[in-house]
């Protein structure tokens, strides 16, 4: 199974708090925190540094983050932006103060200096996931290149990431916007982002129930709209999308093949085009026109009819 059609399973509410009733490691708490409340993957959160943290206009500067074209950058990644939740800030606040004079938000545990490594920490979570008996295997993946010791490894159901999978569906379902949670994630495509629209389950028990707890009110609102405003119907995106982006939308949720998605996209872009030329000559009618309009201001009757007979004789040559 490709990467592609494979999606990742998401923690619950309540396996979330028993995650956190079980970390008992302060640095790790508030890493796992940081990571829940801002999306941030793993190696993020270990090098992210406290000059990059603004309480004041609650941001979070991430800087060299992941990038898939890094080699044509320069070799640097990417640098994003990523809002703090108001609920985040007291946290983040008392623990920038029990570290203050360090460099970096989680240092190491021998060096104040350097960051905390990426290992340690999911070592940590490994021992927290344990104790909170969320301890599952989900797959056996093989090494690309094999050890002399081991050949290949146990995936767990539950891992770091998932805090980051976690803030990502929470957002769509808030929201129901693909281009805000690539956006925060930092995907340059928001097909990247499709996983977070199908792995949501609110919109399709939405549409469940509109279809099957409600025919008597359904019928109500379709006889008489003014006696339904206390129907619940599904929500749907606030703001208005171009065609464009409706297609994406699809495409992200896997309504429609690569190839649908290809031919639809190429008709829009042309379509697109057609209307701007369309404009465009327009424009240059209306603009013509009013040169004419400027041009006849002022004439007399006489010389506008001798105007007119001129333009018929070219017609009539013609």
């Amino acid at each position: 199974m490709s990467n592609r059609n494979r999606l990742p399973d998401m923690l619950t509410k309540e396996q979330l708090v028993k995650l956190f009733e079980n970390l008992l490691i302060p640095k790790c708490s508030i890493a796992c925190f940081i990571a829940l409340m801002c999306g941030l993957r793993i190696r993020e959160v270990c090098r992210l540094e406290i000059l990059d943290i603004d309480l004041e206009r609650r941001i979070i500067k991430i800087r060299d983050s992941k990038d898939p074209n890094r080699a044509k950058h320069g070799g640097y990644g990417k640098d994003r932006i990523v809002p703090i939740p108001l609920i985040a800030v007291s946290p983040i606040q008392k623990w920038l103060s029990i570290v203050e004079g360090g460099k970096y938000f989680l240092s190491a545990e021998n060096c104040p200096d350097k960051f905390l490594v990426p290992k340690t920490l999911h070592i940590w979570f490994a021992e927290a996931r344990k104790r909170a008996s969320l301890d599952i295997p989900d797959r056996v993946s093989e090494y690309k290149k094999p050890t002399k010791f081991r050949n290949q490894t146990t995936i767990y159901k539950y891992r770091f990431h998932h805090f980051r999978h976690f803030y990502a569906t929470y957002v769509y379902e808030k929201t129901r916007d693909l281009y805000a949670v690539a956006d925060l994630l930092g995907h340059n495509q928001v097909t990247t982002t499709q996983i977070y629209a199908r792995v949501s389950d609110k919109t399709k028990k939405e549409s469940v129930d509109f279809a099957f707890n409600n025919p008597i009110k359904t019928k109500l609102f379709e006889n008489n709209p003014v006696n339904a405003l206390n129907y619940s119907i599904p929500t749907i995106a606030k703001r208005d999308k171009t065609p464009i982006e409706i297609l994406e939308e699809r495409y992200a949720r896997g309504d429609i093949s690569d190839i649908d998605f290809a031919n639809k996209l190429r008709l829009l872009k042309l379509r697109q085009d057609y209307i701007k030329e369309d404009k465009e000559l327009e424009k240059e009618s209306q603009s013509s026109q009013k040169e004419e309009d400027i041009e006849e201001f002022g004439l007399t009757e006489s010389e506008k009819q001798e105007k007119a007979l001129k333009v018929l004789n070219k017609t009539k040559k013609k």
